[in-house]
Parts: structure tokens; C-alpha cells; sequence
């Protein structure tokens, strides 16, 4: 499943499997689920399974990684692919042998810059691989962020696993988060929620957001105002949409 990407800070998606179950508040209205369920899917819960890939699909990274020259030459950077849009790659219902099967094709295209976003930052240490050390140098570890009850946690284990690039994915925002501690982090992403079901996000909320980051040296890339149609991206009268050096 593709590749290609209106998600304005990846350039491509890698889903290893499709299928999910639901942990936090930020799950309430999933995308994934949504976009399953109009394809005539059914691999949300816990009592479904998740869809294998096809070959097509493994390929993909493999093709890009060809083309990375090509890719260097027009952005002066490395492809990023988001792992996963459909999928949660510390979920421990993944179908046998999946995991390890994406690990190792992470270690082989050299030229790709993955992006590995969890809910389930508990589990983040035990399915990382044995070879992992003080991690890969293509490989940014995240995790999601929508409250403060569930989403602190999650910070707390992510601050623990060494990282080339740790990155919150602050969306949707749900609530005033108030003091983070940022220790160890190096990218944040905010947004607020789409869709039918759209929750609200406060502005106020993400400006106390980016002016911490701004307070720690932290670049700040604001996605989305939130909305039936994702509203805007402009933050303030501007576009703020930061990477991190070398990514």
C-alpha cells in the first residue's frame, strides 16, 4: 500500500501489515479505520486480523532506494517514509514473522530516512532489534501524543531508548498539554484532528507547544488546524513546518 503521501511531513508511507486495535483517545476517530472499512476492510479490534502485504507493497523501499540518487538531486535530502499509516509496528498482534521481516528491510536501503511512530511505547524496547546499539543512523524513533494521561507515559519510554532522532507526533491535539519535558527530544509535530468526528483543537494549546520547543531548540512542524477537511496548515499567519538536522 502506497507510497505516496499528502502527510506533510513524510514523503512516503510503508505499511509492513494493515490492521490495528485501538489504545488511546487519539484512536477514537481513526483515519486507518475509516479508509479500512470504505475499502471493504475489516482488520480494526481485537478480533480482527490484520492484511498481509502483497510483494508489491515489500518492494516499494527497495525501488525508492534505486531512485535515491534522483530523489538527493532534487531535494538535497534522503526520501522519508512514515511506518507506518495503517499499521503500528510495536503492535504484538502484527502477523508472524512481519516484524522482523520490516526490521531487516530497514537495515538494507541505506538511502531512506524511516520514521517509526507507536502508541505502544511500552513495547518499543522489545521488538527493537538485538543489533539496535545506540540506534540505526536512518532511523527516527516517535510516538504519538494526544493527552497528557496517556501521552506522557509513552514520552517517558520513548526518552529511555537511544535514538538517532526521537520525535513526538503531538496529533490530534486533544487538550492543553501544558509543561513537557522535552529532555532527549528532538523533533515535535502538532496537529489537530480531521474528519466527520473532528474533536476541536484550541490554538492556544499548540502555541504553548511551539514556544517550548522554541525555549529548547526543538523544531517545531505545525501539520494541520484540525477540521472536517484538516483545515489550514498555517500557524499564526505563517507556515511552521521545521525538520531536524539531517533528515
Amino acid at each position: 500500500m502506497a507510497e505516496e503521501t499528502g502527510i506533510g511531513w513524510t514523503d512516503s508511507t510503508f505499511n509492513a501489515w494493515w490492521g490495528c486495535v485501538k489504545v488511546g483517545p487519539e484512536c477514537e476517530n481513526c483515519y486507518a479505520e475509516t479508509l479500512d472499512l470504505a475499502t471493504g476492510g475489516n482488520h480494526w479490534g481485537i478480533r480482527s486480523l490484520p492484511r498481509k502485504m502483497s510483494s508489491s507493497n515489500w518492494r516499494n523501499p527497495r525501488v525508492w532506494n534505486r531512485d535515491a540518487a534522483e530523489f538527493f538531486a532534487k531535494h538535497g535530502r534522503n526520501r522519508r517514509v512514515f511506518c507506518g499509516s495503517m499499521m503500528d509496528w510495536c503492535d504484538k498482534n502484527a502477523p508472524e514473522g512481519q516484524r522482523d521481516r520490516l526490521m531487516n528491510l530497514i537495515k538494507e536501503p541505506p538511502n531512506l530516512t524511516w520514521q517509526m511512530l507507536t502508541k505502544r511505547a511500552p513495547n518499543i524496547v522489545k521488538y527493537l532489534p538485538s543489533d539496535w546499539g545506540d540506534g540505526y543512523d536512518n532511523v527516527c524513533l516517535g510516538v504519538s501524543v494526544g493527552d497528557k494521561k496517556h501521552g506522557f507515559a509513552r514520552i517517558e519510554h520513548l526518552r529511555d531508548i537511544p535514538a538517532k532522532i526521537r520525535f513526538l507526533s503531538i496529533e490530534p491535539l486533544l487538550e492543553d498539554l501544558g509543561k513537557i519535558n522535552l529532555d532527549g527530544i528532538h523533533w515535535v509535530i502538532v496537529g489537530g484532528e480531521s474528519g466527520e468526528n473532528f474533536r476541536p483543537m484550541n490554538m492556544e494549546w499548540a502555541l504553548s507547544i511551539y514556544k517550548q520547543c522554541m525555549e529548547n531548540n526543538i523544531p517545531f512542524f505545525f501539520k494541520q488546524t484540525g477540521g472536517l477537511d484538516g483545515g489550514t496548515n498555517i500557524f499564526y499567519g505563517n507556515v511552521v513546518q521545521n525538520f531536524p538536522e539531517g533528515i
